[in-house]
């Protein structure tokens, strides 16, 4: 089979079965593989109603059906099972290299059910796999747990791992790879904790096969320009953090809590480019697999409160948005010693940035007290407290302990009042993108089956080529199109950042070369959705309909001052066009069957 194996290994932890199994060039066409595929096998053998910390949650890795390949932006992996955070579908986006080491393990997809009695990882070298205790490694961070893997078993293997925050079960635990790049989100890495994995390691060097290659050849050099202007070439150079200084000037970014604008930000006159500030930091670039962008790279602070343990991935923006204007904290080098802390225990940094704000706030106000912070004087703009309560949450120590937990076990600790003070939604953190800058974010924050998350589609981040269409409901076309085209792209593998620069259009000539296969768009469009609506009727099974939940008023509007004063969010009008668009029954959600039908997924119903 050309660019998959077409193989998925299904491992039951509890009696330490294995078993291979055949996934069809079909299921690929209509899934396209990551969290795409991931979706149908969990619909398909699990209860989306069972506890996501239960054994009988499966945990999924699975790679893109273009990861590996050699086309354009394709590197990324995914990891998804039900959420312990939200109650629902859980998924998570990385990067790195695991993605195509994976496949040339032998597996493009690895399902794990059960538990473990003892601490084990999972070993997989080209078709064979083996659990190896591991109680040497059980309390190590994620760090000394990848560099005790990899000096075990060679600096070609990949690992994927978790720090001491996802065997607590920590409500918002990621999992790491390459010692700092994540699947952050949903709180995957407390799933892995729960079945007393500790680990993936995936080797191998099996072949990808490629259907022509001097065809793939010639349209990888016929589109190496396209990375090489101006938006691209600026990522390259300064990574995410390039997207900063216009976020907090132009009303983008969060500040105080999602409570007002820069007018209060310390750093607002700031004459030096805060990307320029980090770009100091940096001592070499970093790409992930195949990348021809390479907007990543290592900092290091070597002195002072911050001084970081040598090497860290720098800061992305949202970890920086959440844990600087956010806070009122304008420390660049703050920034990255709290993501190296974040990254260490394995802890999502948005939603901790989020629950620091909290925190801030609650006790600002006196619903939590010094005697609770133990000792610490929460304060905005206090950047080594601020490091010392993200330390106490990495710990579960003290307040850290309950802030762990999410928003929703901090308010029935703190009390209701502190609930307008939650800038989430249904328990998972708002990323750094102001709805009030681009309202249709808030749409994708509300109604995506993962919540609060922005790299799920909207037309505030069109794919590069979608042209918006023309007339009344012009918006919510375009919302509905770039919500199937993002969810299609991420099951094939590719970077959110790639799909931003190269035009999809040109993907079917990608596909012809790679498989064999002949796509049109149309083609993307229809999995994108069928993918979409997947992840939502699994919701539906597991009782989360998200017009039951709230969506944080304060995130809605209006600011007191800033670019976008006065703004105030549509969600009602916005989720009631969106929901036409899906053919979502008002009050149920349930879709209708012609949507099913026409999407043939009726008998997931």
């Amino acid at each position: 089979m050309y660019a998959v194996n077409g193989k998925l290994l299904s491992v039951n932890l509890s009696d330490g079965t294995f078993t291979s199994e055949e996934v069809s060039l079909e299921q690929y066409k209509k899934y396209l593989g990551g969290y795409g595929l991931g979706a149908a096998l969990l619909m398909e053998r699990m209860d989306p109603a069972a506890d996501a910390l239960d054994p009988g949650n499966i945990l999924g890795f699975a790679a893109g059906y273009l990861t590996g390949t050699g086309a354009y932006i394709a590197s990324r992996f995914m990891v998804f099972g039900k959420s312990p955070l939200t109650g629902g579908w859980g998924d998570s986006n990385c990067g790195a290299h695991l993605g195509k080491k994976m496949k040339q393990a032998g597996y493009d997809t690895i399902l794990l059910s059960g538990k473990s009695e003892n601490p084990v990882y999972l070993y997989v070298n080209e078709g064979k796999a083996e659990l190896i205790p591991c109680e040497e490694l059980w309390g190590t961070d994620t760090f000394h747990a990848e560099d005790f893997l990899k000096e075990k078993y060679g600096k070609g293997c990949q690992v994927a791992c978790i720090g001491p925050a996802g065997e607590r079960m920590t409500a918002m635990a990621g999992i790491s790879t390459d010692k700092g790049r994540y699947a952050a989100r949903s709180g995957l890495g407390a799933v892995m904790g729960s079945k007393n994995l500790k680990a993936l390691v995936v080797n191998g060097n099996i072949p990808i096969e490629i259907k022509n290659q001097n065809k793939l050849n010639e349209l990888r050099k016929k589109h190496a320009p396209d990375f090489k202007e101006e938006f691209p070439a600026t990522l390259r150079k300064y990574g995410t953090s390039m997207f900063y200084n216009l976020a907090i000037h132009e009303g983008d970014a969060p500040f105080k809590n999602w409570s007002t604008s820069i007018e209060e930000y310390p750093g607002k006159d700031n004459t030096v480019d805060e990307a320029e500030t980090i770009l100091e930091l940096q001592t070499k670039r970093y790409a992930c697999q195949g990348c021809p962008i390479a907007c990543g790279g290592h900092v290091e602070v070597k002195s002072g409160p911050f001084k970081t343990e040598g090497l860290q991935h720098k800061a992305e923006f949202e970890t920086m948005g959440l844990f600087g204007p956010n806070l009122l904290n304008d420390n660049m080098e703050s920034l990255q010693k709290l993501n190296e802390v974040c990254n260490r225990w394995g802890i999502d940094t948005i939603t901790t940035g989020g629950l620091c704000g909290y925190a801030i706030e609650s006790f600002e106000n006196g619903y939590i007290t010094k005697e609770q912070t133990g000792g610490l004087e929460l304060a905005w703009s206090d950047a080594e407290v601020i490091l010392k309560l993200v330390e106490k949450i990495g710990k579960n120590e003290g307040i850290g302990a309950i802030l762990s937990q999410g928003f929703e076990a901090a308010v029935k600790e703190f009390g209701e009042e502190t609930r307008k003070y939650v800038m989430a939604v249904r328990n998972e953190g708002m990323p750094a993108h102001d709805p009030r800058w681009s309202a249709d974010l808030a749409l994708t924050y509300y109604t995506d089956a993962t919540p609060a998350r922005h790299t799920q589609g909207c037309t505030t981040f069109a794919v590069a080529g979608y042209t918006m269409p023309e007339g009344d409901n012009a918006e919510a076309v375009g919302h509905r199109d770039n919500v199937n085209l993002y969810h299609a792209f991420s099951s094939l593998g590719l970077c959110v950042f790639g799909f931003s620069v190269f035009d999809y259009h040109n993907l079917p000539g990608f596909f012809e070369a790679i498989d064999g296969t002949k796509w049109t768009v149309e083609d993307f469009d229809k999995a994108g959705a069928r993918i979409h609506l997947l992840r939502h009727m699994f919701n539906l099974k597991a009782g989360i309909r998200y017009n039951k939940f709230s969506f944080p008023k304060r995130v809605l509007g209006p600011l007191p001052s800033g670019k976008t004063k006065g703004v105030v969010v549509p969600l009602e009008d916005m989720v009631k066009e969106y929901e036409k668009q899906y053919r979502l029954d008002p009050e149920t959600l349930v879709p209708d069957e012609s949507i099913l039908k026409e999407l043939d997924i009726a008998h997931f119903k």
